[in-house]
């Protein structure tokens, strides 16, 4: 995959090496985290065993709300890549669909508690509490790789910038940041020193005509990155996707995944 960065304004291009052969697992597994209502999806990479342990892609899903149909996108592009792949019902990406059980798995009492408590709450302790369950069960990395797209990208700011020292990496795509993001109160921000050298990548996609560079929601990927540099994160870069459109790019970020997996296990 050709790629360009943009870091400290400068375009830097180069390449991320393509894995092994293509491979096909579209297994899914329904879950629901222990002592919260959050459902999610994860998938076992090819070749899985207790024996070992795995890398873990957390990915939140946007607007579209295809939570099934995305946690496939991104099993299909994980190919012959070790990843445990896990998609949770993330809500906070828009308030269309709540409550539609054709949409949501939750009941009308998980509902209730939603309201209760707000969607970033929800999200957060969800997030944590299947993550939890996900390395004890199938044996993944104590640090997990977040992505999200457009609205997904909500949670994905709140992790990133709340709990940097549960990340490997982070790569959003196309990322909404604003008030909806629940991270209006400065306060709420880490200062672990993990935020330093934490990864933090937006894949821009080139043809997006309401994301992309100079669109109008573009605005908000700049001013997640300048809350990123503000509070202490010092690998903050873009990559900028040519000749793609508004879709959230799953070949592309697990490629970049496993490069960084891949120069991981260099050092």
């Amino acid at each position: 995959m050709k790629y360009c960065i943009l870091v400290a304004g400068l375009f830097i291009s180069g390449s991320i090496p393509l894995s092994a052969q293509s491979f096909h697992n579209d297994s899914l597994i329904l879950k629901t985290a222990s002592g919260h209502p959050m459902q999610y999806y994860v998938s076992l990479p090819d070749g899985w065993t207790k024996e070992k342990t795995w890398p873990i892609v957390v990915v939140i899903e946007s607007a579209d709300k295809e939570y099934k149909e995305n946690a496939l996108r991104f099993v299909r592009a994980r190919k012959k890549m070790p990843f445990i792949i896990v998609a949770p019902y993330n809500v906070n990406n828009s308030r269309s669909g709540r409550r539609d059980p054709a949409i949501f798995p939750y009941s009308p009492e998980t509902w209730n508690y939603i309201e209760k408590i707000g969607d970033c709450q929800f999200n957060m302790d969800g997030l944590t509490q299947l993550v939890k369950d996900v390395q004890a069960a199938y044996n993944g990395d104590e640090k997990y790789y977040l992505t999200g797209f457009e609205a997904g990208t909500h949670t994905v700011w709140q992790m990133t910038f709340q709990h940097p020292e549960r990340l490997k990496a982070v790569a959003t795509v196309a990322g909404n940041y604003n008030r909806n993001s629940c991270m209006q109160d400065s306060a709420s921000f880490s200062n672990d020193l993990s935020r330093v050298v934490l990864p933090v990548v937006e894949f821009t996609p080139e043809l997006d005509s309401f994301y992309g560079p100079g669109a109008l929601v573009y605005s908000q990927w700049q001013a997640a990155r300048q809350a990123a540099i503000d509070h202490g994160y010092k690998k903050v870069s873009e990559i900028i996707v040519p000749h793609k459109g508004h879709i959230p790019l799953p070949d592309e970020v697990m490629e970049y995944f496993f490069f960084l997996l891949t120069e991981e296990k260099k050092e």
